[in-house]
């Protein structure tokens, strides 16, 4: 009789513990999903809309006007900007004669 009780006993304590992990394991799956999951869902949209055609079509067209508005300027570059951009040009030379 004793015996059996022991056996009911285990038993009943296996089953609650069974329970009482499922629980467990759902809420932190629950608890996962609405703050982590969250942050990573909202990042992920983020990176879609950055990276989605037409955002990009309307960088490609957006590049496209300045080249044309660029090229309808009789200068393109300011005098220093020229002299920056070729000095530059000439250090760049340089080191790849370097190299060589």
């Amino acid at each position: 009789m004793v015996q059996e009780y022991i056996q009911y006993i285990k038993k009943y304590n296996m089953k609650l513990f069974v329970y009482k992990s499922l629980f467990t394991c759902l809420l932190i799956f629950i608890l996962f999903h609405l703050t982590i999951g969250y942050i990573a869902r909202s990042y992920e949209a983020k990176i879609y809309n950055t990276f989605s055609k037409d955002k990009i079509n309307f960088i490609k067209e957006k590049i496209r006007s300045e080249i044309k508005a660029g090229i309808e300027k009789d200068q393109i570059l300011s005098d220093e900007d020229t002299l920056l951009i070729n000095r530059f040009l000439e250090k760049i030379s340089k080191e790849l004669n370097k190299k060589k």
